[in-house]
């Protein structure tokens, strides 16, 4: 009641203008819709008086209508049948006195006692045309042989649809205005979902926020971290070092293709006799074969093994024929041959390699055991890892951040929905004052 006195004062005359908290909105819509709907109630207490009056009536007819019976012989051939017509007529109307229920609590709430007399005539109404519909036939039978009280009936049944169409005649004036008014609870708890939805979340972005700032410290301090890994000595010589591997992979590479050139032009020999020893023609001891394979598959895999007496089978089986050589291609593989066999050039690479291959191995020892690469790949992952947090989050803040602006943005658009219904409902200016969107 304060508030109302508050926004009433003790005059019975309402402010063109108020500012209301949403929290008092309801308490205040409920008693101006008292006086606003108020000249209605007074009128549905009094159609119902009319209205019940009339089923009191209509209860008189209808036993009127049940009572009367018919001796007149001219109607004799029919009365059977009229009786039982006009029975159908008393039974229906009976069902529309009996569901007519007119509402008793027409003082707790105008607008409750409004909607009631809305649901009252159109369930009433409907009723009353369903009579119509069932008893047509049966109406022409009652009419015919009892005309009095037929047209008795039928003048409270109309009588009662007149007072049905009277009690909604004001009703339907103001109609626009009571559905919004039905409207405004709807769009009230609209709003306080809103403003729930926002407060619910309001730790939410500073959460993230807070979670935020500490990645990218973190972030910060791992780069930098590796940043002085790579600035340091360490580094450098771990650097160095890797480049000297490359180096010496590159030579043991270009040995081992050395290597492979010097016996390309024997290829044709070579395949020759590894075809004749599969096929039986021509069988190979053992460690010829074994250096064969090695030749085909890997000639720098020869590379300090004596291999004097293959390449002299070799030679054998070129100028006996049995390899099938043509002039050419023997004279060239005879001339590889001696080149390899009379020369000291496969040893001198089988040297050369060792040696690089032994500073090959002290050097990428050195390099295994310093751990700055390691330190420098734990921190990249690290900083990987770190980045792709920041990266979810900062999409989890935009979310939130799009959310509670859309929320807000919700509340201002039914805020003023809410403020332009409540001027149209009661003529006041309205404003109503919202915490969670300022």
């Amino acid at each position: 009641m304060k508030l109302i006195e508050k926004l009433f004062g003790k005059k019975d005359v309402a402010p063109t203008s108020i500012s209301l908290e949403l929290c008092e909105l309801p308490e205040w819509m409920e008693a101006r819709s008292e006086k606003t709907f108020s000249r209605l109630n007074h009128h549905i207490r009094q159609k119902y008086e009319e209205i019940g009056v009339a089923l009191g009536d209509l209860g008189v007819s209808k036993k009127h209508l049940n009572d009367a019976n018919t001796v007149n012989d001219a109607y004799k051939q029919i009365a059977k049948a009229g009786l039982s017509n006009k029975d159908n007529v008393v039974k229906n109307i009976g069902i529309i006195i009996d569901r007519t229920i007119i509402p008793q609590d027409t003082t707790a709430n105008a607008t409750a006692a409004i909607f009631a007399a809305n649901e009252f005539y159109t369930s009433t109404k409907s009723g009353l045309k369903t009579l119509i519909e069932n008893t047509m036939r049966s109406q022409q039978y009652a009419k015919a042989l009892f005309p009095e009280e037929y047209r008795g009936v039928m003048d409270d049944l109309s009588h009662l649809a007149t007072l049905l169409d009277e009690l909604v005649v004001p009703i339907n004036e103001v109609q626009d205005k009571l559905d919004a008014y039905d409207r405004l609870k709807e769009i009230v708890e609209t709003i306080s979902q809103y403003q729930q939805q926002i407060m619910d979340n309001e730790n939410l972005i500073p959460e993230l926020e807070t979670k935020y700032d500490l990645l990218e410290n973190e972030l910060h301090s791992l780069e930098s971290k590796l940043e002085d890994v790579v600035k340091s000595e360490k580094f450098e010589k771990a650097h160095e070092l890797e480049k000297q591997v490359k180096v010496l992979e590159s030579n043991l590479s270009d040995i081992d293709s050395n290597v492979k050139s010097m016996f390309a032009p024997m290829s044709k020999a070579l395949s020759r006799m590894e075809k004749q020893d599969a096929s039986d023609r021509h069988k190979m001891s053992p460690n010829s074969k074994e250096i064969l394979l090695a030749i085909i598959d890997d000639p720098a895999s020869i590379l300090g093994t004596d291999i004097n007496s293959f390449l002299d089978e070799i030679r054998v089986r070129i100028e006996d024929g049995t390899l099938g050589l043509k002039q050419q291609k023997m004279n060239n593989t005879i001339n590889q041959l001696d080149k390899l066999r009379d020369s000291d050039i496969l040893s001198a690479m089988a040297g050369k390699k060792g040696l690089c291959l032994s500073e090959f191995e002290e050097t990428k020892g050195k390099l295994n055991r310093l751990t700055v690469y390691e330190e420098k790949i734990k921190y990249e992952k690290e900083i990987s890892y770190c980045r792709s947090r920041i990266d979810l989050i900062k999409n989890d803040l935009e979310i939130e951040r799009t959310n509670q602006a859309d929320l807000r943005e919700k509340i201002e658009r039914t805020m003023a929905k809410l403020n332009s219904d409540l001027k149209f409902i009661f003529g006041t200016d309205v404003e109503v004052i919202n915490p969670s969107v300022s």
